[in-house]
């Protein structure tokens, strides 16, 4: 097998590239780091352009072992140099393996029609926090997430590795305004709850549902009044503490999990 041994090498500029939103929006793909993620994407049959390996790393049994699997599956894959494939990783914990993948793309009412508990993020900033909801999403699911447009690329490198995989497995739409995310939303028959800073309501009572969205906020500025008014109800979570506010990724985690339960 050929070797990649040049940074100008069409395949290794490609991957660069990825990391502007406006190279991933052009061409619908998007860069995996590291042997567990790069594995997760290939179990879970993302679409892979191909997979780049770094030659130090080839000879690792659980490289080879994935090389294996590539070869089964008729994924192309490509070597190259250490200081190559560095170049082209974003991160210096790639464990010498990354692929491209094709974005997905969801049918916004497939997805409302098969899932019953949906996580909407309201302007989230934080790529660490979008991806650990996304993440918490998959944990104490099944979960949908939606995302309006103002939201962190959710195809960004950093909010990729924060999904620890879980982007494979968990559905979202994105780029929604927040007025379409309602109305499809409340049209497919799920109860809206947004969590805010002060309310005199909490988990304890959120009746029931057969459908539940569940909506965390902003990281500065919370959820936005438009989706706090239109919601069935907005709940605080309660805390003995002196802290004002939670992380956005902790409180959505809190909610994921308190909520997850009131579904019937």
């Amino acid at each position: 097998m050929e070797i990649i041994r040049s940074k100008d090498n069409g395949k290794i500029k490609y991957i660069r590239s990825l990391n502007s939103k406006k190279s991933r929006e052009n061409d619908s793909a998007f860069v995996v780091e590291g042997i567990k993620f790069v594995g997760e994407s290939i179990n879970e049959n993302a679409d892979i352009k191909f997979v780049l390996i770094s030659e130090s790393s080839s000879i690792k049994n659980e490289v080879s072992d994935l090389i294996q699997i590539l070869k089964e599956k008729e994924i192309e894959f490509f070597l190259c140099e250490d200081n190559i494939f560095n170049s082209a990783a974003e991160t210096i914990n790639a464990q010498g393996v990354l692929s491209v993948v094709y974005k997905a793309f969801y049918d916004k009412l497939k997805v409302l029609n098969d899932y019953k508990f949906i996580v909407m993020c309201d302007r989230i900033q934080d790529p660490g926090n979008l991806g650990t909801i996304i993440r918490t999403a998959d944990a104490f699911g099944p979960a949908a997430v939606i995302m309006n447009k103002g939201c962190v690329d959710v195809y960004n490198p950093k909010v990729v590795r924060a999904t620890a995989g879980a982007m494979f497995r968990v559905p979202f739409i994105i780029g929604e305004t927040s007025e379409e995310i309602i109305d499809i939303v409340k049209t497919a028959g799920f109860k809206i709850i947004s969590t805010v800073v002060s309310s005199e309501y909490s988990f304890e009572d959120i009746n029931e549902s057969e459908k539940i969205c569940v909506v965390i906020g902003n990281e500065g500025q919370g959820i936005s009044r438009e989706i706090t008014e239109a919601s069935d109800m907005n709940i605080t979570i309660k805390m003995n503490g002196r802290a004002e506010s939670l992380n956005a990724s902790i409180a959505a985690g809190i909610c994921i999990y308190e909520i997850r339960k009131k579904l019937l």
